[in-house]
């Protein structure tokens, strides 16, 4: 009897080192499609870097599917006590949340792609791209660290850094109207507005994530809920 319970529980301890692994491969594949993003606002003629995102997308893709079947049958097989559920809860909810960053991302390089930022009258709006692009870059790393650590502070700090994000994506929705108020558009034009537009709004939906992201860490170490400006 004895023995079938130091089996079991080795048999738990490596379901959970699984999901573990899972999700640090998720992670690291999401920083660099990251990395890849910071490097085409930069140069978007590096062919190279459009194959590896599109590798990438997909290895986040089937990882998702991975460690959502693994929740499952590790709450099938071995109904957890409460405290190992919780976690377990939350690798779901982080899971597709980093999923959802990776699809965001891949929305940004493939804009990027299509899109003219070096004309003169599109460099204040580059350099804000820019700072969002670091900005969510910072929070991504943060919010990974913060749950891998069980670290409510630095959740609180992620949370409180997507406020810049907020920011900066209305003023360059603000810097848009005011570049096109009174100009004649043609076809360039229209593309790298609405182009311009959709990378900031994707930026600011990742911002978004890694606040859930932070979020669900928050509730993991502390058993808080402050999603929808619940706070108590």
């Amino acid at each position: 009897m004895i023995y079938q319970q130091i089996m079991t529980t080795n048999i738990k301890l490596k379901q959970l080192e699984l999901l573990l692994n899972d999700f640090e491969l998720l992670s690291k594949t999401a920083l660099v499609q990251m990395q890849i993003t910071t490097k085409l606002l930069n140069d978007n003629t590096i062919e190279s870097l459009y194959e590896e995102a599109e590798s990438n997308e997909i290895i986040m893709d089937r990882l998702e599917i991975k460690v959502r079947e693994e929740v499952v049958f590790t709450i099938f097989q071995f109904n957890p006590v409460a405290a190992d559920l919780r976690k377990i809860i939350t690798y779901q909810d982080i899971t597709t949340n980093l999923e959802r960053i990776g699809d965001m991302l891949l929305n940004v390089i493939h804009f990027l792609k299509k899109t003219d930022l070096s004309t003169p009258h599109f460099e204040p709006i580059k350099k804000m791209i820019s700072k969002m692009v670091q900005y969510t870059g910072e929070m991504l790393r943060n919010t990974i660290f913060s749950f891998s650590n069980e670290d409510s502070h630095t959740a609180y700090e992620v949370i409180a850094e997507d406020d810049k994000v907020d920011e900066l994506f209305h003023q360059i929705s603000l810097s848009l109207q005011e570049i096109y108020a009174d100009k004649k558009l043609n076809k360039e034009d229209i593309r790298n507005m609405i182009n311009v537009n959709a990378i900031s709004h994707n930026l600011e939906r990742i911002g978004d994530s890694a606040t859930n992201i932070a979020e669900a860490t928050i509730y993991l170490t502390e058993g808080k809920d402050i999603r929808h400006g619940n706070k108590q």
